[in-house]
């Protein structure tokens, strides 16, 4: 067989990817992945976990490396953690917003936020990056943000969130933000020059954007995990009316920050416009509680992709089993559903032939499962969906340095004698 020029290929790959969520059936099950930044993906490439986070092309490097070491069909890559708390600055600064929705470790060193950890700073250099959230708005000040959202994150919950903006009127802040936006350019002429050179080898790319559930957003970067989870029972009516008061921004956020400009659009091969929701609440919460608070926001804004024609890819982080049956509220074929470690049976017995779904391959498999293991779990798992409306991808984005390579190849050459 000719080998594919890399327009062709990209052709080829985009259309797998495409089948699968309409829930056709492609020449075979696709193998896609979120690339975060990893020990595998850093030492895959001979650096270390410092190295990528703390330059962009040193990142892209790895990731263009691991491209050419193990064959997908496409990915997105995030050298950084999100930083939701900005999102209000969609409604003053349009242009800017979806720029400043993540944190970088050179970010980080210029704000000085308080809840992320950085290897080659907080950690060791061959540590990935940490979430660890903060508290950064009491309980008895939710009527701060449910009167007056964009007053309330950007006036007290940013200076408390950032060390850098602790004193607003300060040289200090002045200066942070200036190099804050320095940054924000240099990072987005690395992302460019990595589109271009990925789009070269032959791997598709589409327009990409992140969002948080509302409470997810409450959860991480306004009341801390551990606080909000109190809150569904200690306050739910101002917790409610909290994530009610953000949705219209979230909303608002993922409208402009998938728009393509006309003459950008020749360069993707994926049309739809991706949006990556990771959620983080949703193990946590009964299911009376899921379906009372958290599912129904979490619709609007999936609802509110599938009539704009965009495709939202939800990570349901943990075990999101107990939740299934509300995917059923939805449109068949509209959505990613990407699952860490559910009940596989469970899944296909809910949502085959109505949701695409992706996962299967977890860490524990990749660290120390044979070739033959790995082949065998990739065959039971296209054979669960038949084929059809699944994709291939490992469990998590951060890749352990313990992976083994050629366990991760046999999967994706698992795919490819399934056919």
């Amino acid at each position: 067989m000719p080998k594919l020029d890399a327009q062709e290929l990209r052709k080829q790959k985009a259309e797998r990817f495409q089948k699968a969520i309409r829930l056709e059936k492609p020449d075979r099950t696709p193998f896609c992945f979120l690339l975060g930044i990893s020990a595998f993906l850093s030492n895959n490439a001979g650096y270390s976990v410092a190295d990528i986070s703390h330059d962009y092309d040193k990142f892209f490097r790895a990731m263009i490396k691991f491209a050419e070491d193990f064959d997908h069909d496409w990915g997105f890559a995030f050298p950084g953690l999100a930083n939701q708390v900005t999102i209000t600055f969609i409604e003053d600064h349009p242009e800017i917003a979806p720029s400043v929705g993540l944190m970088t470790a050179p970010m980080h060193d210029i704000l000085q936020d308080n809840y992320t950890r950085w290897p080659g700073r907080e950690l060791g250099d061959d540590i990935a990056p940490q979430f660890i959230g903060g508290k950064f708005l009491e309980i008895d000040e939710y009527d701060l943000l449910i009167e007056d959202p964009k007053k309330c994150l950007n006036e007290v919950v940013l200076p408390r969130a950032y060390r850098s903006l602790a004193k607003p009127d300060s040289a200090e802040a002045y200066g942070a933000l200036i190099k804050w936006g320095m940054e924000v350019t240099r990072f987005g002429a690395a992302i460019g020059a990595a589109v271009v050179e990925l789009s070269n080898i032959g791997y598709p790319q589409a327009p990409v954007s992140t969002c948080n559930n509302p409470y997810d957003l409450i959860a991480d970067f306004i009341r801390h995990f551990d606080n909000t989870i109190m809150d569904f029972h200690r306050a739910p009516d101002k917790l409610k009316q909290a994530a009610e008061a953000i949705l219209p921004f979230s909303l608002k956020f993922v409208d402009i920050s998938t728009k393509v400009p006309p003459e950008m659009k020749q360069m993707y091969d994926i049309e739809s416009p991706l949006v990556f929701y990771p959620l983080h609440l949703n193990e946590f919460l009964h299911p009376k509680l899921y379906k009372e608070y958290y599912w129904p926001l979490l619709k609007k804004l999936i609802e509110a992709d599938v009539e704009a024609g965009r495709v939202p890819l939800i990570f349901f982080e943990g075990d999101h089993t107990p939740h299934l049956e509300t995917f059923l509220e939805l449109p068949k074929g509209k959505i990613i559903a990407y699952f860490e470690r559910p009940d596989w049976n469970e899944v296909a017995k809910v949502l085959k032939g109505h949701q695409c779904v992706m996962g299967a391959l977890p860490p524990s498999l990749l660290i120390s499962g044979t070739l033959q293991k790995v082949e065998d779990h990739v065959k039971r798992m296209v054979d669960l969906f038949d084929g059809t409306g699944f994709i291939l991808s490992y469990a998590q984005s951060s890749l352990p340095k313990e992976v083994k390579a050629e366990n991760l190849t046999a999967a994706i050459e698992a795919l490819r004698k399934i056919g």
